[in-house]
């Protein structure tokens, strides 16, 4: 009786999991390891990596769909990259030592476990949709929601003439736009500004974005924008000028306790805030204000 109550829990536990990895649109590892993932990884179109300190994710490819898979970073991991990062820099076997502990991040990183995969739902454009860009110029396709990434030249299938090639990101797919342009014309819109103006001759679909180890693509298509660092910064000044002008105007207010409490939103910056608070109390709320705000 107990070994039936007990098999009935583990069903239960399992059932549980596997709604919850259901849930967040998750999945059972379709590898063992990152190592066996990056194997299986397009060869000539390699979609991995990852958030250091965070995880490490590899997107592959199989029956026409696009999957991504996770590994979580572990301590050793992390110090094996701390460890890369503290090499002094001015020693004579700089060169000989860092190599050595790049191999081994690298070594030890395709040993990492995958704890998660998870499947592309979003649909990428279809033949026809690709077609209909046709003649359309860069600008236009910015205009309708698409990011120019890289660009350049390759030969054309019978190597007679060279092709000018845009990678543009719509959502989470990458495309692949030749433009109506010659290598000349290519280098003077360049010159000019003018590249907005060049106009697609053909569109084709690269596969997943680039980018699409990272988790701001989600899977539904979906996209975050990256968080722009100097936001962050602008809106810590913006509160401490604005705590600061309050006790000039004379607010009793606890300056410690309101330094840890914006620390402790903003405990990136801990160490800055740190500096900015001795500042205050070292040239008073006009001095810091005048620092923060000179004349030009």
């Amino acid at each position: 009786m107990k070994k039936l109550i007990a098999l009935a829990m583990v069903v239960v536990m399992l059932f549980t999991a596997l709604g919850v990895l259901a849930e967040e649109g998750q999945m059972a590892p379709l590898y063992a390891t990152v190592g066996e993932a990056l194997e299986d990884s397009a060869e000539d179109r390699v979609v991995a990596g990852g958030v250091p300190g965070e995880y490490y994710a590899v997107v592959t490819q199989k029956d026409g769909k696009y999957y991504r898979s996770v590994a979580i970073f572990d301590e050793k991991l992390n110090e094996l990259n701390e460890a890369l990062e503290n090499l002094d820099y001015e020693a004579e076997d700089f060169f000989e030592k860092h190599e050595a502990a790049m191999q081994a991040v690298d070594d030890y990183l395709k040993t990492l476990p995958i704890a998660y995969s998870e499947v592309f739902t979003a649909q990428p454009l279809t033949d026809e949709e690709m077609a209909s860009m046709q003649g359309k110029s860069l600008s236009q396709l910015t205009e309708e929601g698409f990011e120019i990434g890289s660009n350049g030249t390759e030969p054309s299938e019978d190597e007679e003439e060279i092709l000018i090639v845009y990678s543009l990101r719509y959502g989470v797919y990458d495309y692949n736009c030749v433009v109506d342009a010659d290598f000349d014309q290519y280098i003077a819109a360049q010159d000019n500004g003018a590249e907005g103006d060049l106009v697609v001759k053909s569109m084709s679909l690269a596969g997943i974005t680039e980018w699409g180890f990272e988790k701001r693509f989600h899977t539904d298509g979906t996209v975050e924008e990256p968080k722009d660092p100097s936001a962050e910064f602008s809106e810590i000044m913006a509160e401490m000028l604005t705590f600061f002008e309050k006790i000039q105007a004379g607010e009793e207010i606890d300056i410690q306790d309101y330094a840890d409490t914006l620390k402790a939103k903003y405990p990136d910056y801990a160490e800055m805030i740190d500096v900015y608070i001795t500042m205050y109390q070292t040239y008073g709320a006009e001095g810091f204000a005048s620092m923060m705000n000179p004349a030009e």
